[in-house]
């Protein structure tokens, strides 16, 4: 057997936590997998693995060869980084986990661009609400609002973001514009339930407490609210920036911004120096700043 092949199979199944998951995401049969493992330890004679119907654990030998395969890899890829340039256009899948609903459209859009400008790039993105400091979704990267600790995985801040007011044209012109955020009181304000502010919109100088005849706990549900005329929305920007552009929606009172509030991108501690990642997180940053989303 492949000795290289063998020990991908063994880095990504402590990764994921089990033979199947891990077999599942390298495309492979789990009984080829596991004889992958059994090979592996033969020919190192050591036991890799506690195995037990609920759940598989590292011996001590497993756990330092972990640390060694990950310096193993981490140097292949510096070694793939010394060929010339064209040979590091990037390719493969990369497996994108989004937990951050309203920047889900964003997200994606970039992640269309990004494949049309690296062509050799397949996207496989899946949509949840993990906790992603369970690591039970293999994944190649994650972008959250939360930052997460693990043993196995890097994150590090993306691009930070602020919400803001808007509302559409129609909206303004039957009820006008407030004109100090005091004023939200007397206006309809779309409720998002998905969190646990719901009606507290938070300034940098203070807190509001609103009220309005519509709630969601989707991004979308709300954005269309909003579109309709029904009230005015408290949401980042990249969610609407299509909207913006359309003249859909319209800011209001644009100096009352949120608190910054973080995007991490987290990763597999083994893929810190893969270069895909690397140039779809500084494509998302690079992006967030031409945008005007972000201010860094």
């Amino acid at each position: 057997m492949n000795i290289l092949h063998c020990l991908k199979s063994f880095l990504f199944t402590v990764d994921c936590g089990s033979f199947s998951a891990a077999a599942r995401t390298l495309y492979i049969s789990p009984s080829k997998l596991s004889k992958q493992i059994s090979w592996l330890e033969d020919e190192l004679k050591v036991k890799l693995f506690v195995r037990s119907t609920r759940q598989l654990t590292l011996t001590e030998s497993g756990q330092r060869l972990y640390g060694k395969v990950i310096k193993l890899f981490d140097e292949l890829e510096q070694v793939k980084s010394i060929a010339s340039t064209e040979h590091l256009v990037p390719h493969g899948t990369i497996q994108l986990y989004l937990t951050v609903t309203p920047a889900i459209p964003y997200l994606t859009q970039l992640s269309i661009q990004f494949m049309q400008e690296y062509p050799k790039i397949k996207m496989d993105i899946l949509v949840g609400s993990e906790d992603l400091s369970t690591y039970q979704h293999p994944f190649d990267l994650a972008i959250s609002f939360d930052a997460i600790k693990h043993p196995k995985l890097l994150c590090n801040k993306l691009f930070s973001i602020r919400r803001k007011i808007y509302a559409s044209p129609d909206y303004i012109n039957k009820h006008g514009s407030p004109k100090t955020i005091e004023d939200l009181a007397n206006y309809n304000c779309l409720i998002n339930t998905l969190y646990s502010l719901q009606n507290k919109w938070i300034f940098n100088k203070k807190v509001i407490h609103v009220n309005g005849n519509f709630k969601s706990n989707s991004a979308d549900i709300l954005k269309q609210a909003a579109i309709e005329g029904i009230g005015l929305i408290w949401t980042p920007s990249f969610s609407v920036l299509k909207e913006i552009q359309e003249g859909q929606l319209v800011p209001v009172l644009p100096d009352d911004v949120s608190p910054e509030i973080a995007l991490y991108s987290i990763y597999p501690k083994h893929l810190a120096d893969a270069t895909k990642i690397r140039l779809l997180m500084d494509f998302f940053y690079t992006k967030a700043l031409q945008d005007r989303i972000s201010e860094g």
